[in-house]
């Protein structure tokens, strides 16, 4: 069941595709980004804009919080930069690194595509993890829209180990200029390597505070294989500059 869904949000990914791409407009489409896959920025950020902000994630059936500051720069017109560190309660886990960029619009100005790669070094065991994903948005009207991205996942350099299907499909609906509502679905599929599912679909809130300060928060349920479903809560705190 999972992995039909799995395929059939690919397909949303890619589908816009088929319009005719151009370069990069004036004015892109404002898409809102997933709360716990977020981008680097949105898609067509313009050169300068500079984002720091931490995600906090606490599965409600054990004791552990995930957490992560994040620093995010577009140094160029459709290019970002982020800086991550991510822990499990006081513990630094992991160091990563991403990049992305935009490709084009298409539709009139309502599609809007481009690329992340995300590099991860875990701290301890020096293992290395690259992430390769193609980004797809589109805005249906003033309210509605919807995000995709899909790519794989790679464990090691010199000695490949499993690799790993990852797909983010979002839908958002503005429900006025300072509010926004969502439903994030993420997925992991391993399709090399160790056959396990990671699911996560979240319901979620963004909510701008000030000019610069915004808060988005959700709660939604984990599916994981070999472990029951569990609830987990999910905030992130952006302050823009």
């Amino acid at each position: 069941m999972i992995r039909s869904l799995a395929l059939a949000l690919a397909a949303c990914a890619v589908s816009p595709a088929i319009a005719r791409a151009e370069p990069l407009a004036a004015e892109s489409p404002r898409i809102p980004e997933p709360m716990v896959f977020d981008l680097l920025r949105p898609l067509g950020a313009r050169a300068g804009e500079r984002e720091v902000n931490v995600l906090t994630v606490r599965p409600l059936s054990r004791g552990t919080t995930d957490w992560a500051p994040e620093l995010e720069y577009a140094y160029a017109d459709g290019q970002s930069f982020e800086l991550e560190l991510p822990f499990e309660d006081g513990r630094l886990t992991q160091v990563k690194v991403a990049l992305q960029g935009t490709f084009g619009t298409g539709a009139g100005g309502r599609w809007i595509h481009g690329w992340q790669y995300i590099g991860q070094v875990e701290r301890g065991s020096a293992t290395v993890r690259n992430s390769l994903l193609y980004i797809s948005g589109y805005r249906f009207d003033a309210r509605w829209s919807m995000l995709s991205m899909a790519g794989l996942r790679q464990v090691g350099i010199r000695q490949i180990g499993p690799t790993s299907l990852l797909l983010n499909h979002s839908v958002f609906y503005d429900l006025d200029p300072e509010t926004v509502l969502g439903c994030e679905f993420n997925l992991r599929q391993d399709i090399a390597g160790d056959d396990r599912t990671r699911a996560l679909v979240i319901p979620q809130i963004h909510r701008r505070l000030s000019e610069l300060t915004s808060l988005q928060a959700g709660l939604g349920i984990e599916f994981q294989t070999n472990r029951d479903p569990g609830l987990v809560a999910a905030m992130r705190l952006i302050r823009e500059f």
